[in-house]
């Protein structure tokens, strides 16, 4: 699926955001024309992804929205949103095509007037769309993090599968197996939480491999509840799940991923569509990243050099 960039401002100005770089960048939100454009472009995938910056802040975003309802090229269409600002458009968001992905952000960092404003808001969502088409969304960035401002909102509201996002830091210098080293207990003491409260977890991107957890922690894991056993293959880093998204933003530029925004990025009309541009970004990028070696012993693993594992994201290399 390809996601398309209505805007790069936002509302917040999270701590952990991998997509600073780009929000706090000069620029524009996209034109109606350059939006019809996009949307031909990723035509071929049949879903699209809606992305900012936070796309509800775009002053077009119901036209948008009212044009996606009704047209017969996409059958999904997911919108990654904080969750804020979404009351003015819950009308449209009563589709069946329509899904959300709301990143909940804790009281500390967004305040507690925008907090109680996002749980008013999934409140009133869940008034006029089922449960299965909203994914709350944690992003875990900093050791012994607290979670319970996250798990109250699961609770509260009585979800049963959240998304969960292991942050890719700003500065890879650490690179990426001691980086997951060091977060896998955070991220363990979250999965016993969600256990308590019989909550599945499912990953974004950016899976710890399996050989980072010892036999322990793995057979924790493994007592967790998936919705599907492709979900828990995912989990527990036995399936690789990096491949080319593709980020179309404003100017009608385009990236393999927000990780790879200060990598390779390219005009959209250079290519004839969606299928030709993620050949291109496989074949520029990820065919010659995967075989690098993101730990020594990676290269005598049998799922390394069988595709079986990436050794984490391939922006670490």
């Amino acid at each position: 699926m390809a996601n398309i960039a209505l805007l790069n401002r936002c509302n917040l100005k999270c701590p952990y955001c991998f997509a600073s770089s780009y929000t706090g960048s000069e620029g524009e939100d996209i034109s109606e024309e350059a939006f019809e454009k996009a949307l031909a472009f990723v035509a071929n995938d049949r879903e699209v992804g809606l992305i900012g910056g936070e796309p509800f802040l775009h002053k077009k975003i119901n036209d948008f929205l009212e044009e996606l309802k009704f047209d017969a090229r996409f059958f999904r269409v997911t919108i990654y949103t904080n969750g804020i600002f979404i009351e003015n458009s819950i009308g449209l968001l009563t589709d069946r095509k329509f899904n959300l992905l709301i990143n909940v952000n804790s009281r500390r960092d967004i305040g507690e007037k925008y907090f109680e404003k996002l749980k008013n808001n999934i409140g009133a969502l869940l008034y006029v769309m089922p449960k299965d088409r909203i994914t709350l969304g944690i992003n875990v960035y900093e050791e012994n993090q607290d979670f319970s401002d996250f798990l109250e909102v699961v609770n509260e509201y009585g979800f049963k599968k959240i998304r969960v996002s292991l942050v890719i830091p700003h500065d890879k210098s650490e690179g990426a197996m001691a980086y997951f080293a060091r977060m896998k207990g955070t991220l363990l003491s979250l999965y016993q939480e969600l256990k308590t409260l019989g909550v599945s977890p499912c990953y974004d991107c950016n899976v710890i491999p399996e050989c980072v957890f010892t036999k322990e922690e793995r057979e924790l894991l493994q007592t967790l509840s998936f919705e599907s056993e492709y979900e828990r293959e995912i989990f527990l880093g036995k399936r690789p799940v990096c491949s080319p998204i593709v980020d179309i933003y404003p100017d009608l530029t385009a990236t393999r991923c927000f990780g790879m925004y200060d990598s390779e990025r390219v005009k959209i009309t250079d290519f004839k569509n969606i299928d030709d541009l993620k050949n291109y970004f496989f074949m520029k990028i990820d065919s010659k990243l995967v075989h690098n070696l993101s730990k020594p012993e990676c290269q005598s693993c049998y799922k390394y050099n069988t595709f079986g594992c990436f050794g984490g994201c391939l922006c670490y290399k």
